[in-house]
């Protein structure tokens, strides 16, 4: 995955005022690690041994084209809800995927090595993320006098919630990996 894209969101949501320019150089970050992700599954498609289970490693590839796709979903939405202000709370979110991306990185790279640290790293994060979440919509809900205004926040708001999630089932699935073959 390309760690562009998540650098890119980071920006979008910490701005002040939106940067249109952060979603147009997220587009086609996106549909690299779509690329990515299409040559590795042909690639095992042709492999005839792999140091995993094949099922693994299709469904990491899967989660992990879930992150960047989800994460284009948010800043569509920026762009789409004509969204011009930074969304409370969404700064923060942005940076928790940031560093579990960052930390699956690590794991990833570290596959054969077995070390789980990483891991536990990202699922701290969810719960962090998950926290700040649940105080994002407390103080929408209590703010926003808006409807639509805030059917359009908690949207990504609500994205960039399950992206956060997203990030915890790949580290599931790299735990799983390492289970499976210690």
């Amino acid at each position: 995955m390309s760690f562009l894209l998540f650098i890119f969101t980071e920006q979008l949501f910490a701005d002040e005022l939106v940067d249109k320019n952060h979603y147009l150089n997220i587009k086609p970050l996106e549909l690299r690690c779509d690329e990515i992700s299409s040559r590795i599954v042909k690639r095992l498609n042709k492999t005839f041994i792999t140091p995993f289970d094949r099922e693994d490693i299709f469904a990491l590839i899967k989660r992990l084209d879930d992150i960047s796709d989800m994460l284009l979903g948010a800043a569509a939405r920026i762009e789409t809800f004509h969204i011009t202000k930074k969304i409370p709370h969404a700064d923060k979110l942005a940076s928790i995927i940031y560093k579990q991306t960052q930390e699956l990185g690590t794991a990833i790279q570290d596959l054969k090595a077995r070390r789980i640290n990483e891991t536990k790293a990202v699922k701290d994060l969810e719960s962090e993320a998950d926290t700040v979440y649940r105080n994002a919509m407390q103080e929408l809900f209590a703010d926003e006098k808006d409807a639509i205004e805030l059917i359009k926040k908690k949207e990504v708001l609500d994205i960039l919630e399950r992206t956060s999630d997203r990030c915890q089932s790949v580290a599931n699935i790299i735990l799983s990996i390492f289970i499976k073959n210690a």
